[in-house]
């Protein structure tokens, strides 16, 4: 079989890597599309995939009309070309399309509630052969969609799937130091336009400086530092970073994917987003994650929460040092952690098994759920 994944993102890079690995020891061959954004590229070059680019719109609506049919083409053809069996995707609109013209399976899988009902992703979810969501997801996106106990994290963090490595030698520290990772990100994708954003710069100098009253620092930034924080910007390789999210004592940051996975790997979180996700909802849910989000006015905070937001960026910045500063009871939260964990997939292993035996994989994830969860758990 002819397995396309195409990708986006670099976390969907490790969404897909483990998957890609268990078709080819199958015996299958398996092609990779990808936009070249931020260190996607890097990753692919780093696991070894071999890869195809695809052009990379910017913000302008002419930009991004012309990668539309740009890429749409560029995947017909390749789809064509290279005689495709499935492809394997998040919700990309241009093998959406493609595939559907081509008559082609697509198997899309989203994590992302806002991004799924967007404008520039909401139109095309109807075209996938199967729209494969977590079993946290909190809006409904087709009547067809189906479900799986785990989130995008768990493809890569999983415990059969990965095994951290000590850090310490890594970041020249000596064992078992105490530190903290906090990630800082532009909120330039296209599901963050219209945001709030996360700490403003005056915020984060005041997180970092309270923060390093109690341990080491490391900060993971996609945007320029102030200069008094720029000694605490990690710099580690990426393939590495896992290694250190698993080892820290918390995890701090605007990117719900390192929470999640942070959370996953075994590191308590604290999250802030205005919006967020449902996988970080249940986290917080079970008492693994923190969840604040920045308001414009603090009023906001008080009207129509859930239960499990905490509060805006004070609070936030206060339950850090809360944490870092008192005797946190880590063997209940390890307790906590260990029972969510029981009820998870190895969700590459059973992604795998769905698209090896696509379509009646679809049809026996409907009908025999409860039969089929056992091989996965």
């Amino acid at each position: 079989m002819n397995v396309l994944f195409v990708t986006g993102h670099p976390a969907q890079v490790h969404n897909f890597r483990l998957v890609r690995q268990e078709l080819i020891k199958d015996g299958h061959n398996v092609f990779w599309l990808t936009t070249p954004k931020d260190i996607a590229t890097n990753l692919l070059d780093i696991y070894g995939i071999p890869y195809t680019k695809l052009q990379k719109a910017k913000k302008s609506l002419w930009s991004r009309m012309y990668v539309m049919l740009h890429n749409t083409i560029f995947v017909f053809n390749f789809l064509k070309k290279n005689k495709i069996d499935i492809c394997i995707t998040r919700t990309d609109p241009y093998t959406a399309i493609a595939a559907k013209m081509c008559g082609i399976p697509n198997i899309m899988l989203q994590d992302t509630e806002h991004a799924a009902i967007s404008k520039l992703q909401g139109p095309f979810a109807k075209y996938g052969s199967a729209y494969l969501e977590p079993d946290c997801f909190s809006v409904n996106v087709r009547p067809d969609e189906q479900r799986f106990p785990g989130n995008i994290e768990l493809f890569y963090c999983h415990p059969n799937r990965y095994k951290p490595q000590e850090p310490w030698s890594l970041l020249g520290i000596a064992p078992n130091t105490k530190y903290a990772i906090v990630r800082f990100v532009k909120w330039d994708a296209f599901h963050d336009e219209n945001l709030v954003g996360g700490f403003s710069l005056e915020q984060k100098i005041e997180l970092i400086n309270r923060m390093k009253k109690y341990c080491k620092v490391y900060i993971s930034s996609e945007t320029e530092l102030p200069s008094e924080l720029e000694d605490c910007r990690i710099s580690v390789p990426i393939e590495r970073i896992h290694d250190v999210q698993a080892n820290a004592f918390l995890f701090v940051g605007e990117s719900a994917t390192m929470a999640s996975e942070s959370v996953v790997l075994g590191t308590p979180s604290i999250y802030i987003d205005e919006v967020g996700r449902g996988y970080t909802d249940e986290e917080a849910r079970e008492g693994l994650l923190w969840m604040y989000r920045p308001v414009k006015n603090r009023s906001e905070l008080n009207s129509h929460q859930p239960d499990w937001i905490s509060g805006g960026v004070e609070e936030c910045i206060d339950k850090t040092e809360e944490i870092l500063s008192s005797v946190f009871d880590i063997e209940e939260w390890n307790k906590k952690h260990q029972q969510w964990m029981r009820t998870k997939f190895d969700c590459t292993a059973w992604l795998t098994w769905y698209i090896e035996n696509y379509p009646q994989s679809k049809e026996e994830w409907n009908g025999q759920r409860e039969i089929i969860k056992k091989r996965f758990i």
